[in-house]
């Protein structure tokens, strides 16, 4: 058989698209006397099928032998009594229900204690003075934002640098 033709196969096998004749045929190759010495890792792997196949199966009895060790194999469970089982049941629904009765109790006295309180409120008595003080917090802020604009304004020139040199690079 061709050497080419066993690459196929071997990578169509690999890639799992062989069809059940191209397997076959692969294992027909392998299974004789001389093959290329090549596909010497391979070859045990299609002579162990062949030889696999050929063998069989289980044997007629590993069913019965596989269900009676099963049945030895039980778990014995002792089983409680219906009543002891039904209250061990109520007990943990009863458990559950008390813990969300006193969660509920808990919250509701705190939210009544808690009278809602508006989040802003004046500071300042006189219009004036509150005028005065927002006008100085917003000449603070502008500030700081020119402040980063320069910044910005450097990492741009800094940027457009980069990328010369990169256009530079790239011719």
């Amino acid at each position: 058989m061709d050497s080419n033709r066993i690459d196929d196969l071997l990578e169509k096998y690999w890639e799992c698209e062989t069809s059940l004749e191209e397997e076959k045929e692969l294992k027909a190759y392998f299974n004789k006397t001389e093959y290329d010495k090549k596909y010497a890792e391979v070859a045990p792997l299609f002579r162990h099928y062949e030889r696999e196949q050929k063998i069989g199966g289980l044997d007629s009895f590993f069913d019965q032998r596989i269900m009676a060790e099963i049945e030895n194999v039980q778990p014995k469970v002792e089983k409680k009594g219906n009543i002891i089982a039904l209250f061990g049941n109520i007990a943990k629904v009863a458990a559950v229900g008390l813990i969300l009765i006193t969660a509920g109790y808990f919250i509701k006295e705190e939210l009544s204690k808690e009278e809602m309180k508006p989040y802003v409120s004046d500071t300042f008595e006189d219009p004036e003075k509150a005028f005065e003080e927002t006008k100085k917090a917003l000449q603070m802020i502008s500030k700081n934002f020119n402040k980063g604009r320069k910044e910005v304004r450097k990492l741009s020139t800094f940027n457009e640098a980069q990328e010369k040199v990169k256009a530079d690079n790239q011719l």
